[in-house]
């Protein structure tokens, strides 16, 4: 008996040291139209407490025949699904230094977290995280974004497993295999919200859906899917815009009959190659599509990202979820009217420096010498062909003047690969949806530079805060700080920021202190929030760069 009293003990202090206690004997249960879940209450620690439901399957494993279709709604189950541990994630590449797979084809899970049951009081609004990852890798675990601050605000949360890679985004470009199966997985998971959440105490018509990177581009697609349409009243997008060279596939067909090609297939039909490629396994499929590129994403600055959404074809008694280029649908005012806020940090292309042709051993040297080749892929106008010849003399001209590519002139480059794959489509999305939103459109640069960086340890002497920096700020991602510290402060700030946005369509809270008033981007008034160590309300982003980029387009 002492023995098991001591196991206990260090068992509670443990887990009072991970910042979390399990309250004992509190497993509580849902009951949902497909059946009832087994759920867990945690305390964590100074924070209120909450209750999870883990690895909710919304829909079929997507395997043998459903490999690249549509999804289809999950089955009921029998009896009490435990739903306490997350789900397996869906194929992946893994994020050590070699090539490794992480992950299975039965991936199509979702996780709810709310702060109260049984539910009492009115239904709260509901936070649906999109994950990042340049649709490779990534999931709606907790690992990295633990809910904790944002639950602590009131509101529920969801996050969500969706197909990446060759599963996710293979398109045959006709009725064989019309594509966008990933983004037809985050459809189904919202719509399984719409459904459900009410049982959570989430109130199915105050969804906010919010991403970053990947996540953030596919929340701006969600604007514009015809198939989205009523699934949510608000969106955030971090670092992520359609408008983006990297927004849209551009060969997506070619791309699977390469695929097919380095696997032994030599036909020519739509459906011996997708029937082909559901006889591979799942590894096989993977690996090779990771190692199959085109000639043209050879010199891309990130070019593992090429299994991207893409334009579908309109296939008769087929939902599709985008038939027109984002350009189109953005410039005719296709999208839907809903509270937008969306943003950058600040030196977003140092993440290119780890993860683009900078990570596989290609030098400063090299780039320089193949300028034209490697910033081509990138300018956002050319959809379909390589093209801006002309562009390339005066883009160089613009961040490096007549100096070559250095150490010394390093700090320019990180802005040409920021502006270029990030703030400048992302500041086309918001000049088009403001010019025709009646709901409002919030900007933001995120410029603090602080202790809850990932990029950090990487590249301690280069600018910050780098792409994806900014989600310290808003999830637990495993990094303790005092209560008292500016690093606190700013996570305190943004939490309350991105919740008050989700309860309201406002981010500037109604009691102000140190919050000054967030004003909406408009054609006349063009406002941003920068966040910094302090709050601060600014126009006119990066004016200079951001009219180099529009006047350069323009002259096109």
């Amino acid at each position: 008996m002492a023995t098991t009293a001591l196991v206990s003990t260090l068992l509670l202090l443990i887990a009072h040291q991970l910042g979390e206690v399990l309250s004992d004997d509190e497993y509580p249960t849902v009951t949902l139209p497909q059946g009832t879940l087994k759920g867990r209450k945690f305390t964590p620690g100074n924070l209120s407490p909450y209750y999870s439901f883990l690895g909710i399957p919304y829909a079929k494993p997507p395997v043998g025949n459903l490999r690249f279709k549509a999804p289809v709604p999950a089955e009921p189950w029998n009896g009490t699904l435990e739903a306490l541990q997350e789900g397996n994630v869906c194929k992946q590449i893994g994020t050590s230094e070699t090539v490794s797979l992480l992950g299975d084809e039965d991936c199509l899970f979702l996780n709810v977290y709310t702060p109260e049951l049984p539910v009492s009081g009115p239904l709260r609004p509901v936070m649906v995280w999109i994950h990042g990852g340049g649709y490779l890798f990534g999931s709606g675990n907790k690992d990295g974004q633990g809910p904790q601050f944002l639950l602590n605000e009131g509101v529920v949360y969801v996050s969500i497993n969706y197909r990446l890679g060759v599963f996710g985004f293979l398109s045959t470009e006709d009725e064989v295999a019309p594509g966008n199966v990933g983004m037809k997985d985050q459809v189904l998971a919202l719509r399984w919200v719409q459904q459900n959440i009410a049982a959570f105490g989430g109130d199915p018509d105050q969804v906010t859906i919010f991403g970053q990177s990947a996540g953030g581009t596919s929340v701006q697609y969600h604007m514009l899917s015809p198939m989205s349409k009523g699934l949510f009243r608000g969106a955030i997008a971090q670092s992520g815009s359609t408008s983006s060279a990297r927004g849209i596939a551009k060969k997506p067909r070619e791309n699977a009959f390469l695929v097919g090609k380095a696997l032994g297939f030599n036909g020519e039909s739509s459906q011996d190659l997708v029937d082909f490629l559901r006889s591979v396994t799942s590894d096989q499929l993977f690996l090779t599509s990771l190692a199959t590129i085109n000639k043209e994403d050879e010199y891309r600055l990130a070019r593992i990202f090429h299994e991207l959404p893409s334009v579908e074809p309109v296939v008769e008694g087929e939902e599709a979820f985008i038939t027109e280029d984002p350009l189109t649908l953005l410039d005719e005012g296709k999208f839907h009217n809903v509270p937008y806020l969306t943003g950058v940090t600040s030196a977003e292309g140092v993440f290119l420096l780890e993860v683009g042709i900078l990570g596989s051993n290609v030098t400063l040297k090299d780039i320089d010498k193949d300028f034209d080749q490697v910033f081509k892929p990138e300018l956002r106008i050319c959809r379909e062909e390589p093209c801006g010849d002309a562009m390339i003399p005066k883009i160089r001209s613009f961040y490096l003047g007549d100096q070559p590519l250095n150490n010394d002139t390093l700090p320019n480059f990180i802005d040409l690969c920021t502006d270029i794959s990030f703030a400048d489509g992302v500041l086309h999305g918001v000049k088009k949806i403001s010019s025709r939103n009646s709901a409002p459109v919030y900007f933001y640069q995120f410029s603090y530079d602080g202790g809850l960086v990932d990029s950090r340890d990487v590249f301690d002497n280069l600018p910050h805060p780098a792409h994806g920096d900014d989600l310290g700020y808003i999830f637990d991602v495993g990094i303790q700080v005092p209560d008292d510290s500016l690093d606190a402060k700013v996570r305190s700030r943004m939490v309350t920021m991105w919740t008050n946005f989700a309860k309201t369509g406002n981010p500037t809270p109604e009691i102000m202190e140190e919050f000054p008033t967030w004003l909406p981007f408009t054609n006349n008034e063009t406002n941003y929030l920068d966040i910094g160590s302090q709050l601060e309300a600014k126009k006119d982003y990066h004016k200079k760069r951001m009219d180099f980029w529009e006047d350069l387009y323009s002259s096109k």
